[in-house]
């Protein structure tokens, strides 16, 4: 069904950075390139370095070069505040709505009492109905928050549906690799993908490395 529609996957920093994982190693397996970047006031007031270069802190609207009908969206950060999430999720859906989108699918985490790897949700039963036929069990009830709840819930008011997978997480890993691989499974399956994963497979059959006591995440 999704192959002859246009989707934009979404996944933006959050718990585990499940979402944003996913969303990246896409990006990299449909050789996607930059289209769009993305500010707000409401990002965190620091810059991102790599190898001696600072960069503001953004996301990113990225269409696949193999398949002319995904877009990828990243970022570093969500905003810090409900106003700047509503802003920046209105100018993202826009951006993507001009660009022919017709379906929002966001990816995140899920961290509760679920034996299901993969919970999806959409913003309308025909959508519901996809998902669950498609092998997805569907979440009854709760609540998806931040950029990732916003972005697919808001896509009708810009004639887009919206869904949201989520991966199951334990939400004590800062970066739960398992849980991305498995919405990248999800995804595989849904678009019917030739997607390699041996990278991501490889990480996981690494043996655990010691945590230690404290872990300072700061950036100066």
């Amino acid at each position: 069904m999704f192959e002859s529609r246009v989707v934009c996957i979404c996944g933006l920093p959050g718990i585990g950075s499940v979402g944003k994982v996913a969303a990246d190693y896409l990006s990299n397996a449909l050789k996607c390139s930059s289209i769009k970047p993305f500010y707000s006031h409401s990002f965190p007031s620091q810059v991102m370095v790599s190898d001696g270069l600072a960069e503001l802190m953004h996301a990113e609207l990225l269409r696949s070069q193999d398949k002319e009908n995904i877009f990828v969206l990243s970022g570093d950060t969500q905003p810090l505040d409900v106003q700047g999430m509503y802003q920046l999720a209105g100018e993202i859906l826009q951006a993507i709505e001009s660009e022919g989108v017709t379906d929002v699918i966001t990816l995140a985490a899920f961290v509760g009492d679920a034996t299901a790897k993969i919970l999806g949700s959409a913003t309308d039963p025909e959508s519901a109905a996809i998902l669950h036929d498609s092998g997805i069990p569907l979440l009854r009830s709760g609540a998806i928050g931040g950029m990732n709840g916003l972005l697919a819930g808001l896509a009708p008011l810009y004639n887009m549906r919206g869904y949201c997978l989520l991966g199951t997480s334990s939400g004590a890993d800062l970066i739960d690799i398992a849980a991305a691989t498995n919405l990248l499974y999800a995804i595989r399956d849904l678009f019917k993908l030739d997607l390699d994963f041996s990278m991501m497979e490889s990480i996981l059959d690494e043996p655990d490395e010691p945590v230690p006591e404290e872990v300072d995440m700061n950036y100066c």
